[in-house]
């Protein structure tokens, strides 16, 4: 994924992430051992079903998660090219009062976030216009009134909404669910971020919005010359759009590499069959495949932390599989399997 123009942005190193749950009284791990590189200018993709850890983990990155019920261990090392943090920083720093005052930040300056659902990340009683203003002045306190209103017209004309003028005096409830998720694109753009995490942009939206909406986002991430972290389960709906795929499962990155890799000779058994659950021409009038059984209990630490993860639902697990694989390199992929290893 490197090379010699490239500049590291993000690198996140062996990170842990556990909630408490009051009902078992303990701590149990949702993120075990996850590393991510991200460059400049590149656009990566987080995968895996629902239940894998795929929000926490873009949580994790801006400490979004809540922190009353939450430990953190490893690193996740911001290397900004806005000067600040002395260049670099540790988002996991213990020191508390610097964490606070450089997360506060980092957060719509250097990396931005678009959520889930549009209208739960937008206040309702406010119209989307003041939002978009709000989010600029934070980081840009100087700016007049008439400053900060033309650059929320200029954001909005940028992810082309229809009429900015107007769009800028309605609230919530009266856009549409592709108006608001541009709306949540345009607060995102708002401070140039060099880093931009899009938490399953299209979920909410209609099908036919979807490709709409991932264009304009890859699109306005290439021209700003940001990076993207995308997250999302529809491992089919992101082929077009990103360099590099990170497979999650449970917790784990059990595969990675170039996207084109990935989709065209996966690896791992959960890969695979993640692939073979979505529709293409091929399997027309076909019933699509499943994958067999649950997520693991992740209270069970002697299976998180003793076996292969997804021992319980492989199809080409063998006696190995009792035990826990390494990352193993494979012409340019990552896997963790023992069925590569050497």
């Amino acid at each position: 994924m490197k090379n010699d123009t490239e500049k590291l942005l993000l690198k996140i190193e062996s990170l842990n992430v556990s909630f408490y749950s009051k009902i078992r009284n303990m701590f149990y791990f949702i993120l075990r051992d996850i590393n991510i590189d991200l460059y400049n200018a590149k656009k990566i993709a987080i995968v895996g079903e629902s239940g894998s850890g795929k929000t926490t983990l873009a949580n994790s990155i801006l400490l979004l998660n809540d922190e009353r019920i939450t430990k953190y261990s490893g690193n996740i090392i911001f290397y900004s090219a806005k000067n600040c943090c002395n260049g670099s920083y540790n988002i996991l720093s213990t020191v508390e009062t610097e964490k606070i005052l450089n997360i506060q930040h980092i957060r719509g300056y250097h990396i931005s976030m678009i959520f889930q659902d549009p209208f739960n990340a937008l206040n309702p009683v406010v119209c989307v216009g003041e939002q978009v203003e709000e989010v600029i002045k934070i980081h840009s306190p100087d700016l007049t009134k008439k400053e900060l209103y033309d650059k929320t017209l200029d954001l909005f004309k940028k992810v082309k909404l229809p009429e900015p003028e107007i769009i800028y005096k309605k609230y919530p409830y009266q856009l549409s669910g592709g108006q608001l998720q541009r709306v949540c694109i345009s607060v995102a753009l708002a401070n140039n971020p060099e880093i931009i995490i899009a938490d399953e942009p299209t979920t909410a939206l209609d099908a036919s919005l979807r490709d709409e909406i991932l264009n304009l986002l890859t699109e306005l991430v290439t021209k700003e010359g940001s990076s993207l972290i995308l997250i999302t389960h529809d491992i089919n709906l992101i082929r077009q759009y990103v360099d590099f795929v990170y497979v999650l499962y449970a917790g784990e990155i059990v595969e990675y590499g170039l996207a084109k890799q990935i989709f065209y000779n996966p690896l791992h058994p959960y890969t695979q069959m993640l692939l073979s659950c979505y529709p293409d021409k091929s399997k027309k009038g076909k019933r699509l495949p499943t994958i067999p059984s649950e997520l693991p209990d992740l209270f069970d630490y002697n299976f998180v932390f003793g076996k292969c993860i997804f021992v319980n639902r492989c199809e080409k697990k063998f006696s190995r599989c009792e035990t826990k694989p390494h990352i193993n390199f494979v012409n340019g992929q990552y896997v963790k399997c023992f069925l590569y290893e050497k």
